[in-house]
């Protein structure tokens, strides 16, 4: 089987569109949150995690306007992190094989956000009719539908619907793929554009949003107090490739994807297994396959949504699977950075896992403040040693029961097992 490596990351997530500025917020630990209003949620504020002047063209000047102009933002965004994606892999379509280039998305509401502005116009009068061109723009599943046709890709193009674990999904699958020798090169992760009314409402009827609207840099306070969501959107791509093909072409390798894992807590639509049972086989299994024992993964980037059955379910697993060495294991939440961005958030996790070890430095959570945080587990990096010695972990929970999480590794670490697995 190919060794899968990740060679580019591409961003549009609010405040970053190259991996260094998404990488510099995660460092320092910047909020890129602000309040808005918003009629649906009490009090008519909330904080939220928008991408502020998104201009397509900055991003898809490679692409004759002609063929992207008309799509709606949701595609366009997915669009921009694909292309920014290309560029940081240095990658020539034109040189590839495309029977052996993949598109693989996750998105946990697709075309949310198009349909509810389509159906409010013809509700008041003012949208024109329905048409095939309806058809076209928001069918669930044509962000990789329009990639391929605009960029030429021939071989498969999916795209994955399991709610905020949907991105990892994506990633998933495609490691698969080149696992198999199906593909040489995937571009891979998720995207979500769900800032309307509706989303709102119904979260905020449910009690999962955010009440901060003072200070937005502290509306998502995950593992130690419990704050519950602040919506976002963006969209992440990873460029993952088998390793001889990054090789051939003198590609710069970021990290090895090593592996990917998902179980479905099978009892409960909504509820995750707040015992962390579940999540922890997951990831036992998951490092079983990729023969990588639990005391080399140095961090796990998680949920961390800041609802309090998802915390304590997390800070379970943490506990069953290093037990004692939880204390020392850091538990990382991105999402008081950039917000609750639903099917890309688990996507957001597995980058941020790669910057990380790109950079040989462990992230720590934003307002998780160490005096408040549970007995056996941690939330920042040790300020003596911040060096993830070894893999990394990005897990990620989802409505319906989702748990999937993947595995990468700097490299050195595969190597070894591989020798050792050999000898």
């Amino acid at each position: 089987m190919s060794q899968v490596v990740v060679t580019g990351i591409g961003v549009v997530l609010p405040g970053a569109d190259t991996k260094e500025r998404f990488w510099a917020h995660l460092r320092d630990r910047r909020s890129q949150l602000t309040v808005e209003e918003h009629e649906s949620v009490p009090g008519g504020r909330c904080a939220v995690g928008r991408v502020q002047d998104f201009d397509p063209a900055r991003y898809l000047a490679d692409l004759p306007e002609k063929y992207w102009c008309k799509y709606p933002r949701e595609i366009l965004m997915f669009l921009a992190a694909l292309m920014n994606a290309r560029a940081d892999a240095g990658v020539d379509f034109a040189q590839l094989d495309p029977e052996r280039i993949g598109l693989f998305d996750g998105v946990a509401r697709p075309a949310l956000a198009w349909w509810y502005e389509r159906i409010r116009a013809e509700a008041t009068g003012e949208g024109g009719g329905w048409s095939r061109k309806d058809l076209k723009m928001a069918l669930p599943g044509q962000s990789v539908g329009i990639a391929a046709a605009i960029l030429g890709v021939r071989g498969p193009a999916y795209t994955f619907t399991s709610t905020c674990s949907s991105g990892a999904v994506a990633i998933g699958q495609a490691f698969r793929e080149l696992e198999a020798g199906n593909i040489d090169i995937a571009f891979a992760g998720g995207h979500e554009t769900p800032l309307i009314g509706p989303l709102f409402a119904m979260y905020g009827d449910a009690g999962l949003i955010s009440a901060e609207v003072d200070d937005p840099t502290r509306a998502v306070r995950p593992y130690v107090d419990h704050s519950a969501n602040a919506f976002g959107e963006g969209a992440v791509t990873l460029v993952l490739e088998r390793e001889e093909h990054a090789l051939a072409r003198g590609a710069t390798i970021l990290a090895r994807l090593e592996g990917y894992g998902y179980g479905n807590n099978g009892y409960h639509p909504t509820s995750v297994d707040v015992m962390g049972v579940r999540p922890t086989e997951v990831i036992e299994r998951l490092l079983d396959d990729a023969e990588v024992h639990v005391d080399d993964v140095a961090f796990v980037v998680g949920h961390g949504n800041g609802v309090r059955r998802s915390d304590v379910s997390e800070q379970n697993y943490m506990r069953r699977l290093f037990a004692e060495d939880a204390a020392h294991r850091p538990l990382v939440s991105v999402k008081p950075i950039y917000g609750h961005s639903l099917g890309c958030s688990s996507a957001t996790n597995a980058a941020a896992v790669v910057m990380m070890l790109q950079n040989n430095q462990i992230a720590s959570t934003l307002n998780a403040d160490a005096g408040q945080a549970k007995k056996g587990v941690c939330h920042w990096a040790d300020a003596e040693d911040p060096t993830p010695q070894g893999a990394g972990v990005a897990m990620s929970y989802g409505m319906g029961g989702q748990n999937a999480a993947l595995l990468f590794t700097r490299g050195e670490l595969a190597q070894g097992a591989r020798v050792a697995k050999a000898s």
